[in-house]
């Protein structure tokens, strides 16, 4: 007879999925596995957009896991809905992880000073201007964070939000046309 773990690597991510939601812990175990690396893309994708990178890649993937175990009693339809909980779950930790940062700043002396003219956008400039965004029209906001942070294509994105892949397109053109706007200087 196969291991648990064994039979877990033959199945579809969203059968596991569904096993996991239906209280298959062991089907978590043979997940992970075979979720990481996809994570992993994903938790370097985030940090692209952080001026100082002081949260390496594996400690953002490890956060991002430890929150989802912590939770528990979530469950997904299918890994677009995995990966965009889980690159929002990155995303926040990153927004928090700055913020901390940026108040010991505040508090300490300055001993080294951060590269001038970055092309890296400030991961709190960029998370004010999701918020901006989402106070206007929140499915805006989603596509965005569903396109910029968790990698996933229109189709996918359509389904994670159950309407059309051309919506999910007319939207994306105006959340970046917005998001833009936010984060030009001047």
């Amino acid at each position: 007879m196969a291991s648990p773990k064994r039979m877990n690597a033959d199945l579809p991510i969203t059968e596991i999925l569904a096993r996991a939601s239906a209280g298959d812990t062991a089907a978590i175990d043979g997940l992970i596995p075979r979720i990481y690396a996809t994570l992993h893309r994903l938790a370097h994708r985030q940090r692209m957009h952080e001026q100082a990178h002081t949260l390496n890649t594996t400690a953002l993937v490890h956060e991002a896991y430890l929150q989802l175990a912590n939770k528990g009693d979530v469950s997904f339809a299918d890994r677009a809905h995995l990966y965009a909980y889980m690159s929002q779950a990155m995303r926040h930790i990153l927004v928090d992880h700055a913020r901390r940062r940026r108040a010991q700043k505040r508090q300490a002396p300055e001993l080294t000073e951060e590269p001038a003219g970055s092309d890296t956008l400030d991961v709190l400039a960029i998370d004010e201007a999701m918020r901006r965004l989402a106070g206007v029209d929140e499915r805006l906001a989603r596509v965005a964070e569903l396109r910029l942070f968790a990698d996933l294509s229109s189709p996918e994105i359509s389904e994670v939000l159950g309407v059309n892949a051309r919506t999910v397109e007319r939207d994306w053109l105006k959340a970046r046309t917005f998001l833009s706007a936010c984060l030009t200087p001047g």
